[in-house]
């Protein structure tokens, strides 16, 4: 059988040939990969980027943003100077609605909005014309994990003992997440929570827990009951029946994440779009059509800065519950969340809304 050319050549000479265009392909791609760099260190030097805050200023989320854009800059090519600017209105949604529809889609411009947005858009109660699963997501700082407690003198430990007996759980209003929780698992997971509206926020459901006037809260701060509460985890003095969370925190390994609690696999979805406020939490985006190559100068520079020892060090001394996700992650969570039939959405506002 005739062999052809290229067999016919020693198996030296086809190495050597396969060498030479693996190194004159990482020639190109390294030439591509200077360019853009260097495309993006003249884009952003002299620049303003400016991050829209979807919240008044003194408040977490302002903290949050301010905080960035004292240590994003130095990890962007150009070292742009960033500055914040607040927008409230509309539970965020005129914020996100601005850096949506309205903002340079240039790379200039980011916001932060309420975790719960991606929530109230799948249950059909957005105050916006935007679609959270097609921002693009920069990157998270932090979340706010929130956990079930009931107080120790309840006899109650654990979302089994939920189901047989009455607990008495503080909320805020009949539409928050603190009454939307409790409601979800009565209906989907079988659990006994009466829910008592009025409460002013955690504070207020934490004192009412204390002084017996109700068993718990769906609501209780992680972060929070840690550092100023810390001899109620220590002693016992609480237990946690749930987390609101998709997926388990390694700090509450036995306890369950909120979508794991029903038994059918589309009730779990319901309550993992709750959970998704939580995993969403504390995110930076950008406008849905800022160019593939900024989106990526914008989520290398936030994950180098998410890594600054100096940054890490001046969170700690606020305080900050740092959490950081990719902005690949947060783009792939949003789309999953938002993945909602109408049938499910429909179910889901029904179990959900008041």
């Amino acid at each position: 059988m005739r062999q052809s050319c290229e067999a016919s050549q020693p198996i030296g000479a086809r190495v050597r040939r396969l060498a030479a265009a693996v190194a004159a392909m990482t020639l190109v791609f390294a030439s591509c990969a200077a360019s853009a760099a260097d495309t993006a260190q003249d884009f952003y030097r002299g620049r303003l980027l400016r991050i829209i805050v979807g919240f008044p200023p003194g408040g977490g989320f302002d903290l949050y943003a301010r905080t960035v854009a004292e240590f994003l800059p130095r990890h962007m090519p150009g070292e742009p100077r960033v500055i914040v600017e607040n927008m409230p209105g509309a539970s965020t949604a005129r914020a996100a609605s601005f850096v949506y529809n309205v903002a340079p889609q240039d790379g200039t411009v980011m916001g932060i909005f309420h975790q719960g947005l991606l929530a109230n858009q799948v249950l059909d109660v957005q105050a916006g014309d935007f679609d959270v699963t097609k921002f693009n997501w920069i990157g998270r700082m932090g979340t706010q994990l929130n956990v079930g407690l009931v107080w120790h003198t309840t006899g109650v430990n654990t979302i089994d003992d939920a189901k047989k007996k009455e607990v008495i759980f503080g909320a805020t209003s009949p539409s928050a997440t603190s009454s939307m929780v409790p409601r979800a698992l009565n209906q989907m997971v079988g659990t006994k929570f009466k829910i008592v509206t009025g409460y002013q926020g955690s504070v207020d459901m934490y004192l009412a827990m204390e002084r017996g006037e109700t068993h718990g809260m769906a609501t209780g701060v992680w972060f929070d009951l840690t550092r100023e509460r810390a001899d109620w985890v220590k002693d016992n003095k609480v237990s946690v029946l749930f987390q609101i969370s998709t997926t388990r925190t390694a700090d509450l390994p036995d306890v369950p994440a909120l979508s794991q609690l029903a038994g059918s696999a589309e009730d779990n979805k319901i309550l993992g779009l709750l959970a998704s406020t939580e995993d969403m939490g504390r995110a930076f985006a950008a406008g849905p059509k800022v160019p593939a190559d900024r989106v990526a100068f914008l989520r290398a520079g936030f994950a180098k800065m998410m890594m600054d020892p100096d940054f890490l060090r001046e969170s700690a001394k606020r305080n900050f519950e740092i959490a950081f996700m990719s902005g690949e992650e947060l783009q792939d969570l949003a789309v999953s969340i938002g993945r909602f039939s109408p049938e499910l959405a429909a179910k889901a506002k029904k179990v959900l809304m008041p």
